[in-house]
């Protein structure tokens, strides 16, 4: 073997020791650990019912109303009840109507029970969450909720005004549409 090989044999072993040193230099071993409380998992039945009877899909024929002039309107109590066993917030989570030619506005408000909510005049006692267009209202406003404890109710009263731009001879239903969650 010459020289000049022996040169560049050793020269090339070098270069490649230099780039492993190199490579493992650069390298890095990352290792952290934490110790955790033992958490909990909590389960339970979050059911929401409305009206009388706590059905999950109410007919809310109080708040119709016939041959209503712009202004005038049809006013009505529900009551949201927390049939579960488990903290529910809820809200109005959208309302819909089948007829955008009635232009109709909502007013939601909670009063302490349903005789306090009468079809006509003001609720007693009411705490107003929402008033605007009834198409899209959501009361309260997201992200915020309303609590029922297990077992409870919470009564709402509904009024639904005529709109000064509804068209002569029209009708239309309203469709309103609850969402729950809990903790």
């Amino acid at each position: 073997m010459s020289n000049k090989t022996r040169w560049l044999a050793i020269g090339g072993a070098v270069v490649v020791g230099v780039a492993l040193m190199s490579a493992q230099q650069t390298g890095a071993l990352w290792s952290k650990s934490v110790a955790v409380d033992a958490g909990s998992i909590h389960s339970g039945i979050l059911d929401l019912s409305v009206g009388q009877g706590g059905t999950t899909n109410y007919p809310f024929s109080a708040l119709a109303g016939a041959n209503l002039m712009p202004g005038a309107y049809a006013q009505a109590p529900v009551t949201i009840y927390n049939s579960g066993n488990v903290l529910m917030k809820y809200r109005l989570q959208n309302a819909a109507q089948s007829n955008a030619a009635v232009p109709l506005e909502l007013t939601v408000s909670t009063v302490g029970s349903e005789s306090a909510c009468p079809a006509q005049g003001d609720p007693a006692g009411a705490t107003q969450l929402y008033a605007g267009a009834m198409i899209g209202a959501q009361a309260p406003a997201a992200p915020d909720w309303r609590t029922v404890q297990p077992g409870a109710s919470e009564v709402l009263c509904l009024r639904g005004t005529v709109g000064a731009a509804a068209a002569p001879s029209a009708s239309t239903t309203a469709t309103f549409t609850f969402a729950a969650e809990s903790r």
